[in-house]
């Protein structure tokens, strides 16, 4: 299990595209680029995408510190924002991630880093399943142990709006909850519930 995946890239980003991507988008939907309200929609959307909504594809991941502990009781940051988009129609869904975990390795994550990891994993299009996955899997890293024992454990929640159900089709504002559990939670039924309460009502 390798920490922070690259998502897999056919090509590398290029800002320079993406402004030609939207303007032709401005030009489909038969608006006048020159105008003085869409001349620089091409270039501000080019680059909200490539520094902003999409850093998890252009920047580097966050470096990970870590501290040594005897630890092994739960360690849980609720709350923290969720911003992504939709891989199938490029459109937002935004919530809330809580991510758990129980030190396995004898390390603790700064606490800062729950939230880079989350962000970073969030910022690129896909769907909520995998974004779930793919943080559960990064906090794994540090904090589950790979032998026999498998101590330590992992567990995320993530409840999101998104906008392709709301703005189209059913046209619905709804919830959705996905989870993710690694090592202990996976394994042992008094940790998740631990877990799950401390979700709900901690």
């Amino acid at each position: 299990m390798k920490p922070l995946l690259q998502t897999k890239k056919k090509m590398e980003p290029n800002q320079d595209l993406l402004h030609l991507g939207f303007l032709n988008v401005l030009k489909g939907l038969g608006l006048d680029t020159e105008e003085p309200h869409y001349k620089r929609t091409a270039d501000r959307c080019a680059r909200t995408w490539y520094n902003e909504l999409c850093i998890g594809l252009t920047k580097p991941p966050p470096k990970i510190t870590v501290f040594p502990t005897d630890r092994d009781e739960m360690v849980m940051l609720r709350g923290i924002p969720i911003r992504s988009l939709c891989a199938h129609h490029l459109l937002p869904f935004v919530g809330t991630a809580t991510i758990a975990y129980i030190p396995g390795k004898g390390k603790l994550l700064g606490l800062s880093k729950l939230s880079r990891i989350a962000n970073w994993y969030a910022r690129r299009p896909q769907v909520q399943e995998e974004l779930t996955s793919q943080i559960a899997d990064a906090v794994a890293h540090y904090a589950v142990s790979e032998d026999e024992q498998q101590k330590g454990g992992v567990g995320v929640i993530i409840r999101a709006r998104h906008m392709c159900m709301e703005l189209r089709g059913v046209e619905h504002p709804a919830d959705m909850v996905t989870s993710a559990v690694r090592g202990v939670f996976l394994t042992k039924p008094e940790a998740r519930a631990e877990f799950l309460e401390l979700n709900n009502n901690g």
